[in-house]
């Protein structure tokens, strides 16, 4: 080999070495969400401040319950909603007692508890590293905002206006989108709100009472609905007047593009919306079954693809499995059963009482 062409290939090794190492300290690769395990939200059952948070771990393949008070010596509260860790940090949103508990999201340890313009905190997410959105749906349960919370001061430095009953959110890019699920009322709207001005930029209509929302692999947003039911007087469905859950699909221009709505009015609706990992396949549950659609798919299922009457239910974006959460009543342990991709149960864990869901470190 030519000394100058050998002399040439060590040099460009050598860049490469260099490149490599420069890439390995300066930008790690990020670690997959629930990596080290998750959480399981136990609301409680009301009135009683029985509420509790359990933590799976994959290592060993346990399940831990009522870390919160383990470590801190004191209740958490009253109905716990969710759970959203944030670079190390968990948020309880703890909606009964109006407050959000932050904990080291590793030793479980009190780090905060927000309690200033907080009124009925459901949902957080993250808009930066010290920036997040907390849904809230203010005192009556109806008047719908998102609490801009910086994370650096646990402080609330402003309140939008949103609608009734705002949920759950999903970040694209440099906007957030707000399901508005009704709360104690009524609302079939999602807000777009812009986070570089905290403001709202759009609003978009779709079912009635939306309650939850995903984005597919390529890049279509879904939303989930519960619609409204109204009774007659002696607590059956009025029918006439209520309105189906269903399944929108929102398009680039933040409109509905399609609304697909489920067969039959029943409470609950459409619900707790989930995504494969690959952004391909959508679960949401419905009159006590879990469906499954392809993001593709211009139709609804018409059966069940597991008859298992859930409490909460999401898929895990670390494997892929399914995780259902049962509260047989809301004064007893719980459980969860986690499966794999094809419904089969491949473990059941005892939790605390009325676990709602999950959130992944």
């Amino acid at each position: 080999m030519n000394l100058n062409f050998r002399k040439l290939l060590m040099l460009l090794a050598a860049v490469a070495m260099v490149f490599v190492q420069s890439c390995t300290d300066d930008d790690p690769a990020p670690v997959k969400p629930g990596t080290d395990g998750f959480f399981i939200v136990n609301e409680g059952g009301f009135p009683n401040e029985n509420t509790s948070i359990s933590f799976y771990d994959r290592e060993t393949d346990e399940v831990t319950n009522d870390i919160f008070a383990a470590v801190n010596g004191r209740p958490l509260g009253l109905q716990a909603q969710s759970m959203t860790v944030v670079e190390n940090k968990a948020y309880i949103m703890v909606q009964g007692t109006g407050k959000i508990e932050v904990i080291d999201a590793d030793e479980y340890t009190s780090i905060a508890t927000i309690t200033d313009d907080i009124e009925s905190p459901r949902y957080l997410i993250a808009v930066s590293s010290t920036k997040a959105y907390v849904s809230d749906w203010g005192a009556d349960g109806v008047t719908g905002t998102v609490k801009v919370l910086d994370l650096t001061t646990n402080e609330v430095t402003k309140t939008i206006p949103t609608g009734q009953g705002a949920n759950r959110m999903l970040k694209v890019g440099n906007v957030v989108y707000v399901t508005n699920s009704g709360g104690y009322g009524y609302d079939n709207t999602v807000k777009v709100i812009d986070t570089n001005s905290d403001a709202v930029s759009a609003t978009i209509t779709v079912g009635d009472n939306p309650n939850s929302i995903q984005r597919d692999a390529a890049g279509n947003i879904w939303v989930a609905s519960s619609g409204a039911v109204a009774y007659n007087s002696d607590w059956t469905i009025d029918e006439a007047n209520s309105t189906k859950g269903s399944i929108s699909k929102i398009a680039s221009n933040n409109t509905e593009s399609l609304r697909l709505e489920v067969n039959a009015v029943t409470y609950g609706g459409a619900g707790n919306l989930s995504i494969s990992p690959n952004g391909q396949t959508l679960y949401y549950t419905f009159d006590g079954g879990i469906y499954s659609m392809s993001n593709t798919a211009t139709s609804l299922p018409t059966s069940p693809f597991l008859t298992e009457s859930y409490y909460g239910f999401t898929v895990d974006p670390f494997n892929g499995n399914l995780i259902g959460t049962r509260a047989p009543n809301f004064s007893s342990a719980g459980s969860i059963d986690v499966m794999d991709e094809d419904g089969t149960v491949l473990n059941s864990y005892t939790v605390g009482i009325g676990p709602n869901g999950v959130a992944f470190k």
